[in-house]
């Protein structure tokens, strides 16, 4: 009976000693540090291309982007559009073109997922817009 009472005790202090620390090495936290997340969010629009659509986007503050993937789920519809200059600002407040699609219509729900840093802290980001067009 001794043996086991010791055994829980000892099992006891581990588990309490592990609890201890502040940070736990824990590989799965999703926002190490405590960090505070980039705070970026993206309207989007559309323009009169010569084909089609072009899908137009206005962030709210300066980026720069790396790659935006857009995808239509109900068609089966995927597309990354890499930026081939990723040190370009895009500056906050003002809207940018993304690229030109044929058959965008009313009431399509697409989703945009924009890859990039803010400009003025350089944290990394990643922004999922899900886009009804109106």
């Amino acid at each position: 009976m001794k043996h086991t009472m010791l055994l829980v005790l000892f099992g006891v202090a581990l588990t309490l000693a592990g609890c201890s620390k502040k940070n736990s090495g824990n590989p799965i936290t999703t926002n190490p540090g405590n960090e505070t997340p980039a705070n970026v969010t993206f309207a989007m629009g559309l323009h009169s291309g010569s084909q089609g659509m072009i899908v137009v986007a206005t962030p709210s503050e300066d980026v720069l982007l790396t790659k935006i993937d857009l995808s239509f789920p109900a068609q089966n519809f995927t597309d990354t559009v890499t930026n081939p200059n990723p040190t370009r600002v895009f500056p906050k407040d003002t809207t940018f073109e993304i690229n030109e699609y044929v058959g965008i219509e009313g009431g399509q729900q697409w989703i945009i997922v924009f890859h990039g840093t803010v400009k003025a802290t350089g944290k990394p980001f990643t922004v999922t817009v899900t886009w009804t067009v109106v």
